[in-house]
């Protein structure tokens, strides 16, 4: 059966400490080929969000309801739930094949040059030298990074140049999602709107980008689909995050519509109004 989804997750409870809930999703779809932000105030669980589907960390709380199905390029379903029972070395193997990731944290590798660090993952994979770089070069001329780059060491460069060399990095790898965890968030906003525009021209059909960030209008310029995280208040004082269908919205022809279809005239206000609601379980 053929689907336009990446992710379908429901009765997820994500957790760093047993019996402590940082996040809960009762049931969400994400389409594949499209760009999805992730928003909300902090401590609502954006990071984990990321974590849990990248698997990055093992966040998801032992439940035998719990569905995390992730679809590939040939419309398999593949349980994430069911990889931490795995090794290492099976769940590093397959995040390299799906999955790409880009932080504020650059974690580029010191020793090699910005082309080395840009051209890597493609390189491994067995893409010619001249393929690659001329790509780099093409993406580095969109970002305003000049040529003379692609040679230098990456301790040579100022901190948003370094921010910019892994976001290429991460979007020229092969992957079916990438995943960003406020991969903008050392930049101006005229520079994040461009990079947010190239990483938009590499997604579709089978391409998804999943971005956690706190900038509505970055959200609102470049998404397909926005979740906003709310916190959840619990007797004991303590908090977590929650996805709730009321506040998923999705763009179609330009415009905002809610989960019930209903057309959205001010998304930015709808967005700061939903994060900065509270739910009590008091």
């Amino acid at each position: 059966m053929s689907t336009n989804l990446i992710f379908k997750i429901k009765n997820l409870e994500c957790c760093y400490f047993p019996g402590k809930t940082v996040l809960s999703i009762d049931e969400l779809k994400i389409p594949r080929g499209s760009l999805v932000f992730i928003l909300g105030l902090s401590g609502v669980g954006k990071s984990t969000f990321v974590e849990t589907l990248g698997l990055m960390n093992k966040t998801i709380s032992e439940n035998d309801l719990t569905d995390i199905s992730f679809y590939n390029n040939n419309n398999q379903i593949i349980p994430i739930e069911k990889f931490w029972k795995k090794g290492d070395k099976e769940i590093s193997a397959f995040r390299r094949k799906h999955f790409s990731f880009i932080f504020q944290n650059t974690n580029l590798m010191a020793n090699f040059s910005a082309g080395e660090n840009m051209s890597i993952s493609r390189l491994i994979n067995g893409t010619p030298l001249e393929e690659v770089k001329a790509e780099v070069l093409s993406i580095m001329s969109k970002l305003d990074l000049p040529p003379d780059i692609y040679d230098k060491k990456v301790t040579e460069l100022s901190g948003g140049q370094r921010q910019r060399i892994a976001f290429v990095r991460a979007v020229i790898a092969e992957y079916s999602v990438l995943f960003g965890d406020e991969p903008t968030g050392n930049l101006d906003k005229r520079t994040a709107f461009k990079l947010m525009g190239v990483l938009k021209s590499y997604l579709g059909k089978d391409k998804t980008g999943i971005i956690v960030s706190h900038d509505i209008d970055l959200a609102v310029q470049f998404a397909d689909k926005i979740i906003v995280l709310n916190r959840v208040d619990a007797a004991d004082k303590t908090s977590s995050g929650a996805v709730l269908g009321e506040n998923i919205i999705t763009k179609k022809d330009q415009l905002w519509y809610d989960i019930n279809e209903c057309f959205i005239q001010d998304a930015h206000g709808f967005i700061q109004k939903k994060m900065t609601t509270s739910l009590s379980l008091v």
